[in-house]
């Protein structure tokens, strides 16, 4: 892709992310959401995880002033709660930002690629199974979901479970995979189609499975399902080491999106 071209799938997808996280919210018990003006959102989803309980922009440029209201509602329910939040932003952000997060204890930063690529040059390329299997899963298997996840996150079971919960899982657009090798569950994952978008989300492979391909064969499979549902485009969070696996797949880096957290 052309560096036009990216930029173009990159503001499409970070919008697309947005819908995703509205959705995800308007069904996980407990949860609070709120679209505002300018690409912001309010997405609290009450889980232990501070990228799920989030101040966000999908806007280049995000409003301060924005994006400090609702930083206020996060940290009251928080408070009251006591689960973790983060600010979320595209690129780095401005001083008045960076500031106000600090005023909540939001000191410490963490950056993530965001790589995108077009579901076309997916659909050309049959998955390489092998010994895998991949299958998706309905609610009623979210406990096997969330034990494999939490194995490949190094989590308690609980807060996957308590978040993918059997009617987030049963949801429209959103499907959780597990991938199985000689029948044992080596890897899971989530696919979320919102605006002829799809998200790779939460992609997680078991400790004592990891550098097998199993990951790649899982993520294959998602996106042959995406572009099977409409998705033109596909998005997705990564770390720094997983770039390489992404690359592989078609996947190209657009942006680099900020957190500011807890430190």
């Amino acid at each position: 892709m052309d560096p036009k071209s990216l930029g173009f799938r990159a503001d499409a997808a970070a919008h697309a992310f947005g819908s995703a996280m509205q959705r995800l919210v308007s069904v996980v018990p407990g949860a609070i959401g709120h679209s505002g003006p300018e690409g912001t959102l309010l997405a609290l989803t009450r889980s232990q995880i501070p990228a799920l309980n989030v101040v966000m922009s999908t806007a280049r440029e995000p409003d301060a002033g924005k994006i400090a209201d609702l930083a206020a509602v996060a940290a009251a329910e928080a408070a009251r709660d006591g689960f973790p939040w983060s600010i979320r932003l595209r690129g780095v952000p401005d001083e008045a930002i960076t500031r106000r997060a600090g005023e909540y204890g939001l000191t410490g930063t963490s950056e993530q690629p965001f790589m995108v690529m077009p579901l076309k040059d997916a659909s050309r390329r049959a998955p390489a199974g092998g010994q895998v299997r991949v299958r998706t899963l309905s609610g009623h298997e979210y406990n096997e979901f969330a034990e494999v996840l939490a194995a490949g996150f190094g989590a308690p079971p609980v807060i996957i479970s308590s978040l993918y919960t059997p009617a987030v899982l049963d949801t429209p657009g959103i499907t959780a995979y597990l991938a199985e090798a000689d029948g044992v569950a080596v890897a899971a994952g989530l696919g979320v189609v919102v605006e002829d978008h799809l998200g790779v989300i939460n992609i997680a492979t078991t400790p004592q499975h990891r550098g097998q391909g199993h990951a790649r064969v899982m993520v294959e499979r998602i996106l042959a399902d995406g572009w099977a549902a409409g998705a033109h485009t596909a998005y997705l969070h990564t770390t720094d080491e997983a770039v390489g696996l992404f690359e592989g797949l078609g996947f190209r880096t657009a942006e680099t999106w900020t957190s500011l957290i807890a430190a």
